[in-house]
């Protein structure tokens, strides 16, 4: 099962988390920007370097409960 994360992350090199949210409107809630700059800012793939911060989709695959 794969889950789509949103994050915002450095804008070096490195590109290290700044935080990681589960919605794109919970990710605009904490960096202080509208729901709809980050979402095109994720689309567009904007470089981040004016907002101080990138702003990416990411799926990760989830490992099934096996009991």
């Amino acid at each position: 099962m794969k889950k789509k994360l949103y994050m915002a992350v450095e804008t070096d090199e490195y590109e290290l988390p700044l935080y990681v949210a589960d919605t794109s409107r919970e990710l605009a809630d904490w960096s202080g920007f509208s729901i709809g700059y980050v979402l095109s800012a994720i689309s567009h793939g904007y470089s981040g370097k004016k907002a101080g911060m990138r702003f990416l989709r990411v799926e990760v695959e989830l490992e099934k409960d096996f009991k």
